[in-house]
């Protein structure tokens, strides 16, 4: 490394000794035939990094304005954004591309999804840890590209930054997260995309409970495969839009903190759903109330009863208060996503909301399984096959499997209905069944069908069993 040559103060404009020296051993490196490299030169620039490919900013926190609590909402993946499904967490509104950006979350899976006014490329990047993009193995950036042709579904890359093998040498992985394991629903109707995502629980990285912290942005993109998209360099930092997952969403007022929370975040219609709001008084006067109000809006205002109450006891200084309520969910509401609000409005006239979503769903979920599958048919063989249940029904489930319908000369072992049980939500019972299948059953595929009844409603299964025959004769030579 060289010392830039000066002049020193008070010389007059002479040149110091000092400065000659170094002159005379810059003369005689460069009349040595050495090169003088950028490197060797006093005033060369530094190379700039080259820019991503897509121009994103990712040194820039998107300055959009969003909400950082992310509700507990289960949604369903089909590429259309149904009334009071999702919650919005940003809109970009100054791009050449313009769109909403939603984000929700349950017990099984994050829920990602973007509405844009055209054909786009959406790329997220989800910091699932909140503790920064080059910390951890917990930072994805997923790419949702266009359909190709004549393909069946949007392009997908899935790539992990992986900055715990190494702090100062992060890396992307490819390989970590199968894109596979994701549910992608994309469509464009009237020149308006919808994309959603759904990443389940068993992501690396990835925890789903309320109070988690994580980084969550988005960036639409021309529309390309994903595979087009150049990813930046893996030591490039992101800087992304904090989240909180919580299970409601909550507007405080001064002094007064609410917390609401469901007996049952998915119910089955005819189910009785009790509510819980927790007020904490942070001052020292007792404060007087003068309403609450639960209440639906929108699809939910059927959802849920209306209730308004007056006589609620003042909530004392420094203390916590809890008020209740019930409701029965009708039993011909439909399937879908549906949202409880509370208001509390104070004598003072302050207002203290809460709201939490709920899903409505199928009391009962069938599937039907046969083993071994084929089944090689040697002399009168037996198959066994499994009716299971999947049961939503609050407590326990206890029904009935009938098998309705098996192939022509097989019979059931212990008659063709059987009871079923469940002894907990959202668990599995299954009902056995074994079948005889006669030795000259040639080799084909059998339908089988079975019907589960629970308080009257019946829900149907199909299966098709495979048969081989292992005494086929030899072809000829």
């Amino acid at each position: 490394m060289f010392l830039r040559m000066g002049r020193r103060p008070g010389l007059g404009g002479q040149v110091s000794q000092v400065g000659c020296g170094i002159l005379g051993l810059v003369l005689l490196i460069a009349s040595s035939g050495k090169p003088v490299t950028a490197q060797d030169k006093p005033d060369a620039p530094v190379a700039a990094q080259p820019p991503a490919a897509s121009g994103i900013k990712f040194r820039e926190r998107p300055r959009y304005v969003s909400d950082p609590q992310r509700l507990r909402r289960m949604v369903h993946v089909d590429g259309v954004l149904s009334d009071g499904e999702w919650d919005p967490f940003y809109t970009i509104d100054d791009g050449a591309i313009k769109g909403t950006v939603y984000v929700n979350w349950d017990d099984n899976y994050l829920y990602l999804a973007a509405k844009t006014d055209g054909e786009a490329t959406v790329l997220f990047d989800i910091d699932m840890g909140g503790d920064g993009w080059l910390r951890g193995a917990d930072n994805v950036e997923l790419v949702i590209g266009s359909a190709p042709v004549g393909g069946s579904g949007p392009t997908i890359v899935a790539r992990l930054l992986d900055a715990a093998s190494s702090k100062d040498a992060p890396a992307w992985n490819e390989t970590s997260i199968d894109p596979k394991s994701l549910i992608v629903a994309e469509k464009i109707t009237n020149g308006t995309q919808v994309v959603e995502i759904a990443i389940p629980k068993t992501t690396p990285g990835l925890v789903l409970r309320p109070g988690v912290s994580m980084g969550i942005r988005a960036e639409f993109l021309p529309p390309a495969s994903a595979a087009a998209y150049v990813p930046t360099a893996p030591f490039e930092p992101h800087l992304l839009l904090d989240t909180v997952l919580v299970e409601s969403r909550m507007l405080p007022a001064a002094g007064l903190n609410p917390h609401l929370t469901l007996s049952d975040y998915k119910c089955i219609p005819g189910q009785n759903l009790f509510a819980t709001l927790e007020l904490q008084n942070q001052t020292d006067l007792n404060v007087p109330i003068r309403s609450v109000l639960w209440s639906g809006n929108g699809a939910s205002i059927n959802a849920v009863n209306t209730l308004r109450e007056v006589n609620v006891k003042p909530i004392p200084g420094m203390k916590r208060t809890k008020l209740t309520y019930k409701t029965q969910i009708p039993d011909n509401l439909p399937l879908g996503s549906y949202m409880l609000n509370v208001t509390v409005e104070t004598e003072g006239g302050k207002q203290v909301q809460a709201s939490a979503a709920f899903a409505v769903v199928e009391p009962v979920q069938v599937q039907m399984s046969a083993t071994p599958q084929p089944v090689a048919i040697v002399g009168p063989t037996r198959l066994t096959v499994e009716v299971n249940v999947f049961s939503a029904v609050p407590d326990h489930l206890r029904g009935d499997a009938e098998l309705t319908l098996i192939p022509a000369g097989w019979e059931v072992e212990g008659g063709a209905k059987h009871g079923v049980f469940v002894a907990h939500e959202d668990r599995t019972g299954v009902a056995r069944f074994i079948l005889k299948i006669p030795s000259n059953t040639p080799a084909g595929s059998f339908p089988i069908e079975a019907t589960v009844t629970w308080h009257g409603k019946s829900w149907k299964t199909r299966y098709v069993a495979r048969t081989i025959r292992t005494d086929a004769p030899m072809p000829p030579k």
